[in-house]
């Protein structure tokens, strides 16, 4: 692909990555330092292209110096879907969710990576549920005195203690790009990345205002670690889109092979509207990034600088790339 190492005004760093080297580059570039990290992935559910997988996560692993703690929530669909997971049954499957989430980690290979690195792994769910969170008015009051209340104030009861104790930390939020089109307005990025935060294995009920959900998260999580935003396409890249080969359970999509993109930075607005426009996307009055502009740091396109067309969506992009091979083939059930 064309070269497309770039950087604007301290907003948003983007780079060609192929490996651990180019990835350190790009978060050097942004900014990241230190020799403790907590890693958040995305690590949604087993549908191609879906989640952070074992040669992404060793690759950021090895991209980090010092110590690592990875973390991530319980989730309705980490699991071989065979059951539903709802806010009514989630309590009554604790057992059920967690031989699946073992599953999981043993047959993508996330598990040997974890082990391989030494790295530590914190269900932040487990902990909830074992109620060792931190106090609520203590956490209510960082957040607050920083970004004002919430529109969840629940959020605040349910952050764990062990987490609260690493306060102060750069916390990487890590992100696959799970892209909008045209025909689909469905689009996951580092914002939404850390909704998965939210301890309840269903967050249906928070999907009522999405977007708002989404920001309040993220302002809990922006008060409490010094968040790092980073979206990657660098093996699978995900595209929404009617004529998807794949589907969940809102929309359909398709998987594009080796962009070889990620993209940092610490305004988590301004990564994703970065992402989008490498998708040909307008991102800015899209909700939660509108909200986010609100309530972060406002910003205009001109200041993201002009990140790289890597694959316009707008267009008739699948026939292309699926002649050249970049496009995911298989079969997976919605």
């Amino acid at each position: 692909m064309t070269d497309a190492n770039g950087h604007n005004a301290g907003l948003v760093t983007w780079g060609t990555v192929n490996g651990p080297r180019e990835l350190a580059t790009v978060l050097d570039t942004a900014g990241v330092s230190g020799d403790f990290f907590i890693v958040k992935p995305n690590w949604f559910d087993p549908r191609p292209g879906s989640f952070t997988d074992p040669f992404i996560l060793d690759m950021v692993l090895s991209a980090l110096p010092g110590k690592k703690l990875v973390i991530e929530g319980h989730s309705h669909s980490r699991n071989d879907l065979s059951q539903r997971i709802t806010p009514e049954n989630m309590d009554a499957q604790r057992e059920w969710i967690r031989a699946q989430e073992k599953a999981y980690l043993d047959r993508t290979g996330l598990a040997e990576v974890l082990d391989r690195h030494g790295v530590e792994y914190l269900n932040i769910t487990e902990d909830f549920w074992a109620r060792r969170t931190a106090d609520e008015s203590s956490v209510r009051a960082l957040v607050e005195n920083r970004f004002g209340p919430v529109a969840h104030p629940e959020l605040y009861s349910q952050v764990p203690q062990r987490l609260f104790d690493l306060r102060g930390s750069t916390l990487i939020d890590l992100a696959r790009i799970k892209m909008t089109s045209p025909t689909s307005r469905d689009f996951s990025l580092t914002m939404k990345n850390l909704f998965g935060l939210i301890p309840h294995p269903s967050r249906l009920r928070y999907h009522d205002d999405l977007a708002v959900s989404i920001i309040d998260v993220d302002m809990v999580y922006r008060a409490l670690f010094d968040v790092v935003g980073l979206c990657e396409g660098i093996r699978h890249t995900v595209v929404f889109w009617e004529g998807g080969r794949f589907a969940t359970a809102w929309s359909h999509f398709d998987v594009i092979k080796d962009l070889g993109i990620a993209v940092a930075g610490r305004e988590l607005t301004a990564v994703d509207a970065t992402v989008g426009l490498m998708f040909g996307q307008n991102l800015m009055e899209r909700a939660v990034v509108k909200l986010g502009r609100q309530k972060f740091r406002d910003f205009t396109l001109a200041e993201l600088g002009q990140p790289p067309l890597l694959v316009d969506v707008a267009t008739d992009w699948v026939g292309p790339l699926e002649a050249q091979g970049r496009i995911v083939h298989g079969h997976f059930p919605a």
